[in-house]
């Protein structure tokens, strides 16, 4: 059997509040034509299927286009909901998709049955927080989310046919796992981790949540994102995994687009040359200049050069607290607390406890994920 495996698609996402509708009929384009080229038996979606719980019109579109034209080409799909997606809205008619090949589950519950396919067999984790580990299995005391998932993974692991391959989808955070900047949800949910060793005797875990693709270990994998959702993503490169349960072997399939996302440094005259010369004239441009302060004057200046201009940053400004210049890999540390709290420092407009109070509620409905949202 041959399955690609992706996730957090993020149908009807933006970037800088650019719609990327176009762009994501070509992401749904190029997963066609990996399945097609490669001969894949099915398709694993690790969630996030979608960017909001409550989905607008055209992400529902692109997600129908995508199943239905792997339905008519026979190619099985089997998807688990992540933190972005509405659970309940997702696993719709559950059943008699399942039926016809298209495998989707929403929500934790107490058995999980997979779904066998040739020499494969196929389990499904989707999202969960603490709350739902609780009330899934009220007999059970647990103590914190690392307990509650490695309970649920245990009891899925005790079912397993260890003479078929193994597979298992989940939406969820792996320690030492690599963090880009488009990792919204991620970077709230430090206490959310879980081991990597948590997926011992699966024969590969197909895993959603973080937007690069790597692999936490052997057989544990976050394939990425199909396409970048920042400018912080490495290269802006992705690619599709190709898992081959004969061979066990894994093959990163490279993804084509009409548009890079592309991060631009440089003085200010050196960006104008470039922009000059067209380059990266149909990409969508993020501008630093390290030689002059961003103004509006600049900005019009560069639209002209580079039509999807999306974000523009000039010389930075002293920061006395330092946070605006961490690494990336510092930020992890960071509470979303002490980023809101630097957020306002030194500003005459202090932070009232009613404030702090709603920040707090806002934290816990995106760790929280589900309809929340």
């Amino acid at each position: 059997m041959r399955f690609i495996h992706t996730s957090d698609i993020h149908f009807g996402i933006s970037l800088c509040e650019y719609s990327l509708v176009e762009i994501q009929h070509e992401v749904v384009r190029e997963i066609l034509r990996c399945a097609e080229e490669s001969q894949a038996d099915g398709l694993i979606i690790a969630g996030d299927v979608f960017d909001r719980a409550v989905s607008a019109k055209d992400a529902i579109s692109l997600y129908d286009s995508l199943v239905s034209e792997l339905f008519q080409r026979g190619i099985q799909v089997f998807a688990v909901a992540g933190n972005h997606d509405g659970a309940d809205r997702l696993s719709m008619l559950e059943k008699p998709l399942s039926k016809i090949g298209i495998h989707i589950k929403g929500k934790l519950t107490a058995e999980t049955e997979p779904v066998s396919l040739g020499n494969t067999d196929i389990y499904f984790l989707p999202f969960f927080n603490l709350d739902k580990a609780r009330s899934v299995f009220a007999e059970e005391e647990f103590s914190d989310y690392q307990q509650a998932f490695s309970f649920v993974v245990d009891r899925i692991r005790s079912r397993l046919d260890r003479s078929r391959y193994n597979i298992i989808i989940s939406h969820c955070y792996v320690s030492g796992g690599q963090l880009s900047e488009s990792d919204r949800s991620a970077r709230l949910g430090q206490t959310m981790i879980v081991p990597p060793s948590v997926f011992e005797g699966f024969d590969y875990a197909a895993l959603g949540h973080l937007h690069a693709p790597h692999n936490v270990s052997e057989n544990v994998r976050y394939s990425g994102t199909p396409y970048p959702y920042s400018f912080g993503e490495k290269g802006g490169e992705k690619t599709l995994t190709l898992v081959d349960t004969q061979s066990g072997k894994i093959t990163e399939l490279p993804l084509d687009y009409s548009k890079k996302v592309v991060k631009i440094e440089g003085d200010y005259l050196e960006i104008i040359e470039m922009g000059e010369k067209k380059i990266h004239e149909n990409d969508f441009v993020k501008v630093v200049l390290k030689d002059r302060y961003a103004s509006s004057d600049i900005r019009n200046r560069l639209e002209e050069l580079f039509p999807f201009l999306l974000q523009l940053e000039g010389k930075a400004v002293a920061d006395p607290s330092g946070l605006s210049m961490l690494a990336e890999k510092d930020l992890a540390a960071i509470t979303p607390m002490e980023v809101l709290k630097d957020y306002f420092r030194g500003r005459e407009d202090e932070l009232t406890e009613f404030e702090i109070g709603w920040f707090n509620r806002a934290v816990e409905v995106v760790e929280k994920g589900d309809d929340l949202q």
